[in-house]
């Protein structure tokens, strides 16, 4: 089995199919992370999914091989779920919608995202890539562009925004 920076310079070298063994590798990976950061919308865990795979292989030249793919990955994914925030609008015209944009597929994770669902979006993310995916503070802070100071504060509130809501 090639690791993943054998993958890389394959792709690189001209042989763009293998980069589908990467995709196939880190594709439920990916949609879990997109299924969690969006608190279980589907279509848009797909859609994040969809580009995190399209930028890395668009900016795959620039991978540093001595890092680990996965953790470049993530990052594309976070900033790919920030990206899909932005676009969202932040408020709707209650006499034009009639139904939920969308309807949550929770699964397993009900119990989790029913813990989480007090959280702003940024604050989930946050928490999903320290306490369900085991990320340091640092890693955070790099996957993010934040200061790490920055992603304890936010941690810190957000524990605290779940203690009340769920004492």
């Amino acid at each position: 089995m090639d690791s993943d920076i054998d993958l890389i310079n394959k792709t690189l070298s001209g042989g763009s199919h293998h980069y589908g063994v990467l995709i196939q590798r880190y594709a439920d990976y990916l949609f879990g992370l997109g299924m969690r950061l969006t608190t279980g919308n589907r279509s848009l865990a797909e859609d994040i999914s969809q580009q995190t795979f399209l930028k890395s292989y668009t900016y795959l030249a620039s991978f540093d091989t001595r890092k680990s793919y996965k953790h470049w990955l993530t990052g594309i994914a976070v900033n790919c779920f920030k990206d899909a925030l932005k676009q969202q609008p932040s408020h709707i015209d209650i006499d034009t919608v009639s139904e939920p944009s969308h309807e949550p597929e929770l699964g397993e994770d009900s119990e989790f995202f029913r813990l989480i669902r007090p959280l702003e979006p940024e604050d989930r993310a946050l928490f999903t890539l320290r306490y369900v995916y085991d990320h340091t503070v640092d890693e955070i802070a790099q996957l993010t562009s934040l200061k790490a100071g920055t992603v304890k504060s936010k941690l810190s509130r957000a524990m605290e925004v779940l203690r009340q809501c769920h004492a």
